[in-house]
């Protein structure tokens, strides 16, 4: 039996709104200026908590921040360039987290070179059969 767009597959089972969570929704929902005044004032009088939860919800968390970082990408081949990465992290020039993510970033260049490269030699071998 396939469902009905738009239809319940259960449609005598609980209705909307009905969970505590739909519950615990719209008790706050009435009352929620009164709630946040609450808070503030709480805060305000020095409880930790309170003011932790505003200002979870308010200001967003600080995420580390990274200055970009010059590297030379001296070498032709992507095994020299990854060379180069290393040294730069042996020299004290680039933090091994940069270089984590610069040497990812080659291996999948690598992978994408693999897969042009194939294609290439299969059209080759089609070409000729």
């Amino acid at each position: 039996m396939a469902f009905k767009k738009g239809q319940s597959g259960n449609p005598a089972g609980r209705p909307p709104g009905t969970t505590l969570a739909g519950r615990l929704r719209e008790a706050v929902g009435k009352d929620f200026d009164g709630i946040v005044e609450a808070l503030v004032t709480l805060a305000k009088s020095g409880d930790t908590q309170a003011a932790s939860l505003l200002l979870s919800r308010v200001v967003p968390a600080v995420k580390p921040i990274q200055e970009p970082v010059k590297v030379p990408m001296v070498g032709a081949t992507l095994t020299e360039k990854a060379c180069a990465i290393l040294e730069a992290v042996a020299a004290g020039e680039l933090a091994p987290a940069d270089a984590k993510a610069l040497l990812d970033g080659i291996g999948q260049v690598a992978k994408i070179t693999e897969i042009d490269e194939l294609t290439k030699r299969i059209d080759a071998l089609e070409a000729k059969a």
